[in-house]
């Protein structure tokens, strides 16, 4: 960048000339090593803050909930409803194995139930980091919009002083080089703030259709076993569709954990850039 230039690129929008000129206005030669300080400090402590938010309520923690829901629902196979057949089934009745059957669901869906309300916690969670986030963004977008105001009138002053020849560098030039490097990070950050909450969302979406799905599944289950009114029912369950609707809930729950590994591949690789990009400010 030649001293008298400051250059934006893209659609990024120059700097407000009445910043600019109120800059300036309050310029200080005696303080040039510490010129737009201000500005800078900011612009870092922003990007700490959305560090620190891209690091926080870590969705994969549902992983191990939502191995345990798969195992349950293995263990809770409509076939088992069939008796023996053959002299095993003279002391194995379908009222028998209805009741016990009965039984294991009760238990599965309570243990599920509770499962399901956690995820919708972590799902909430997501949003509420989400937001945050959306807050650093904003924040650091700010910040940018400061720095290029001092940017602007450090080049401008730059561009009114002819050393002469053998004289020394002016200091600006120095200090305007820090704090195009601090400029370059928050820029950069921005993008990578939208990987962290791209890299929730899906797998917040993934884990609400877990939610979803046990509700589901508990009350398809709980009238097909007859236990959806005040006494239970004398019934003969439908033991393929108790199957497909528990396969469709494996389904959800295979496809969550699938983004949930995802999930936790691109926070890292996000986290590990962001920090990269605070380390030498």
């Amino acid at each position: 960048m030649a001293d008298g230039a400051y250059r934006w690129q893209g659609n990024w929008p120059a700097p407000d000339a009445a910043r600019v000129a109120e800059i300036d206005a309050a310029w200080d030669d005696a303080r040039v090593d510490a010129f737009a300080e201000p500005a800078r400090a900011a612009a870092v402590e922003r990007i700490e803050r959305a560090l620190a938010a891209a690091r926080t309520g870590d969705l994969t923690e549902a992983s191990a909930q939502l191995t345990h829901a798969r195992s349950v629902l293995d263990g809770l196979d409509p076939g088992a409803l069939e008796p023996r057949r053959g002299l095993a089934g003279l002391f194995d009745s379908r009222g028998a194995r209805l009741k016990r059957f009965r039984e294991a669901w009760s238990r599965a869906a309570a243990g599920l139930t509770e499962t399901a309300k956690e995820l919708a916690g972590r799902v909430e969670g997501a949003a509420q980091r989400s937001g945050a986030l959306d807050k650093a963004w904003t924040e650091i977008r700010d910040a940018l919009a400061d720095l290029d105001a001092h940017l602007a009138a450090a080049a401008a002053r730059l561009a009114g002083h002819a050393p002469n020849e053998g004289d020394a560098p002016h200091p600006l030039i120095a200090r305007r080089a820090t704090l195009d490097a601090c400029r370059a990070a928050a820029l950069q950050s921005l993008p990578l703030i939208r990987n962290a909450q791209n890299a929730d969302a899906r797998a917040a979406e993934a884990l609400k259709a877990c939610a979803d799905g046990v509700a589901s599944w508990r009350d398809d289950w709980k009238e097909a076993l007859g236990l959806s009114g005040k006494r239970p029912k004398s019934v003969r369950p439908d033991r393929e569709r108790m199957g497909r609707v528990r396969d469709d809930l494996k389904a959800r729950i295979d496809r969550a954990l699938a983004e949930l590994s995802a999930s936790r591949s691109r926070r890292a690789d996000v986290e590990s850039r962001m920090a990269e990009l605070r380390r030498p400010l």
